[in-house]
């Protein structure tokens, strides 16, 4: 059963303006609370899938943090909000494109939990932990440790990776608004294997990636689910193994507004076990802003774990776009 506001009894159905990201990811006017949490539904149709046939972990991310926005204790003062931690579980129940999920937040003394439900199942599909003015130092010291003194270290240097025609992130073939990013292999021996993401150096970015935003704040739905991908392509480029998402973890130091250009890196960290029986690898990234001299600032660090998927493997073999592509970065994963 959904959690509509007619469904659930002691529940306010929350009204209020037009707003896209929200009606994005709801597409119905079915967010409502109580005193103690907020709740809606979530319908993974085609306009939030990644894999073929998969929803993208970037949804139920986005899903949760919206959400969140709406509890009694979210710091609507930046400065009280950031350093912020956003830390998720993933996959303890398969949720497949066209299922319904149910969604919940609650507040706790320093910040949120979220928990998201698949009708049925006694294991959620997310589970998140959000925190104020909490910041991982582990994950920022691991991403500066790599990321590059200048954009012209990066601009000059990239090799494209494939992409699918519907992911939310990637796919470029869309009916759904999507952010429609590229992703690259930085080739340069001295980096190893960093993957690479750019938005706000196109025109067309307005009618992608700056479509998320609310009040020119970019919002995490867009900048989770693009983190998300790039990792994970890191780990792709260091197992040559298709993955899901198992946890990803998150520290956002300040918001990030439309019109800034941003550079998103992930690398791969290590790589455990073979795809015949059980592969897992680990990965770190983050997101950087680019100033008029090409200087990086950092905004946003990350770290995940990924299982390796044999069948995903395959998909991609059979599915990216466009073919030369898809050869060629096999080829540089298995190197």
């Amino acid at each position: 059963m959904s959690h509509n506001s007619s469904a659930i009894s002691g529940y306010q159905k929350i009204n209020g303006p037009a707003d896209f990201v929200r009606d994005f990811l709801f597409r119905r006017p079915d967010v409502c609370r109580n005193d103690t949490c907020v709740r809606s539904s979530l319908f993974m149709d085609a306009h939030l899938e990644g894999w073929i046939g998969i929803p993208h972990g970037g949804g139920g991310m986005g899903a949760i943090m919206e959400l969140v926005t709406i509890l009694g204790n979210y710091p609507e003062r930046e400065d009280l909000r950031n350093p912020l931690s956003a830390d998720f579980r993933m996959g303890g129940a398969r949720v497949r494109t066209g299922d319904e999920v149910n969604i919940k937040v609650s507040p706790t003394e320093s910040g949120a939990e979220g928990i998201i439900i698949v009708e049925g199942n006694a294991f959620p599909y997310i589970s998140a932990t959000v925190g104020y003015r909490n910041s991982d130092s582990h994950r920022k010291d691991v991403f500066a440790s790599y990321i590059p003194d200048n954009f012209s270290h990066i601009e000059n240097n990239l090799i494209q990776l494939p992409h699918y025609r519907n992911c939310f992130v990637c796919g470029i073939e869309r009916g759904s608004p999507g952010l429609k990013r590229g992703f690259y292999l930085l080739n340069d021996y001295r980096s190893g294997k960093l993957v690479v993401s750019t938005v706000g150096f196109e025109d067309g970015d307005k009618e992608t990636f700056y479509l998320f935003e609310r009040n020119s704040i970019i919002h995490p739905l867009a900048l989770l689910a693009l983190l998300d991908e790039t990792m994970g392509w890191a780990g792709f480029m260091a197992s040559a193994s298709g993955a899901v998402t198992v946890r990803i973890g998150f520290t956002v130091y300040r918001d990030v507004h439309v019109g800034e250009k941003l550079v998103v890196l992930g690398r791969g960290e290590k790589v455990r076990g073979n795809i015949s029986s059980r592969l897992f690898y680990w990965t770190s990234g983050g997101v950087a802003v680019v100033d008029d001299k090409g200087k990086l600032e950092i905004v946003i660090a990350a770290s995940g774990q990924y299982m390796g998927v044999a069948d995903l493997t395959t998909q991609m073999k059979t599915e990216l776009i466009p073919e030369e592509f898809t050869s060629r970065a096999f080829d540089l994963a298995e190197s």
